[in-house]
């Protein structure tokens, strides 16, 4: 499980919300906060890392080649690598990569390997492994103008939201088609993203594409 390890906006400010085109209305500081922190999370899961440098732990029962995908994408480092027994016991430690039984295979996309380790000419094969990692966007990705302009526009339908108004439609659901008197329109066919289905949420979708990593066959 990908617990999101803040409980406050780290990026957003009202100061950058008005800056790309945010509405504050007749918000409180309060509802701000609260689409300024969904909006965060939201974009997180969306790109698989957090927006700023964070340390995480994870732990992984062990597989015939060795080779895991960590929770999250663009490591930054990898800290401590702990092999477990069948007891969960700690039986050796490996700090950073210099001793060479732990290789980061692909940091975007968070692919770790590791080997048995081998003392006094006996072979352990790990029950568990434990990385303690630091994980998140590079230094000032979370500060350019696509992301926080994406950060932002998803903000803003948030507020619309608690506020009551200002959205396509309630939930701000993507609408392809509409009919008002003698005026109708048909859209092109929206998506499903982790923003929503609605044309602006499709906006958001398009500004992180260049940040989200293919981690599946599939995705």
């Amino acid at each position: 499980m990908n617990y999101y390890p803040y409980n406050a906006p780290i990026v957003l400010t009202d100061n950058i919300f008005v800056l790309f085109g945010g509405h504050t209305g007749s918000s409180v500081a309060a509802q701000r906060a609260a689409a300024y922190f969904i909006a965060e999370r939201v974009a997180s899961d969306d790109i698989n890392t957090y927006l700023a440098p964070t340390i995480v732990t994870g732990t992984f029962l062990n597989t015939p080649s060795l080779s895991f995908i960590l929770e999250q994408g663009y490591i930054n480092r990898i800290i401590e690598t702990r092999f477990l027994d069948e007891d969960e016991k700690v039986y050796y430690t490996e700090r950073g990569l210099n001793q060479g039984h732990v290789r980061l295979l692909d940091d975007e996309r968070g692919f770790v390997a590791a080997s048995v380790y081998n003392f006094w000419g006996v072979v352990a094969y790990p029950y568990k492994i434990q990385f303690i990692y630091e994980t998140g966007l590079p230094s000032g990705t979370a500060w350019r103008p696509d992301v926080l302009l994406g950060l932002v526009t998803y903000a803003d339908i948030i507020l619309n939201e608690i506020q009551g108004f200002g959205n396509e439609a309630p939930g701000d659901i993507g609408v392809t088609n509409y009919k008002n008197q003698q005026y109708y329109e048909q859209r092109v066919g929206l998506i499903r993203t982790s923003f929503g289905t609605s044309a602006r949420a499709q906006f958001v979708h398009g500004l992180f594409t260049n940040l989200r990593k293919k981690r599946w066959v599939g995705l």
